[in-house]
C-alpha cells in the first residue's frame, strides 16, 4: 500500500519530520509517497532516507512538484554480492 503525505507548501524541515513519523509505522511492503514543492526537501529527504537504509525513488510532476517514494528494504535485500572476476592469463 502507498501512503501519501501532502507536503505542498510545507517549508523545510516539515516534510522530513512528517516522513520520519510515518516511516516508523510502515509495515512490510508499504511505501511512503511525499508530495513536495520545495527544492530543499527534494535534496534533503532522499539523502536522509538513503542514509537510513530506505529505497528512494523521485518523480517530477507538473507545476514544479515532486513525489518522493520511500520504501523499507528488507535486511536480506541489503546484502551486497561481491563478484571477483578472474583475470585472463
Amino acid at each position: 500500500m502507498i501512503i501519501v503525505i501532502d507536503c505542498i507548501g510545507d517549508p523545510c524541515p516539515l516534510p522530513l519530520i512528517k516522513a520520519e513519523k510515518k516511516l516508523r509505522k510502515l509495515k512490510g511492503d508499504d511505501q511512503l509517497c511525499l508530495e513536495i514543492d520545495h527544492n530543499c526537501a527534494l535534496n534533503s529527504i532522499p539523502e536522509w532516507a538513503r542514509k537510513k537504509g530506505y529505497q528512494v525513488k523521485v518523480e517530477e510532476t507538473p507545476y514544479l512538484e515532486w513525489k518522493i517514494y520511500i520504501k523499507k528494504i528488507e535486511k536480506k535485500q541489503l546484502k551486497e554480492e561481491v563478484v571477483f572476476k578472474k583475470q585472463k592469463e
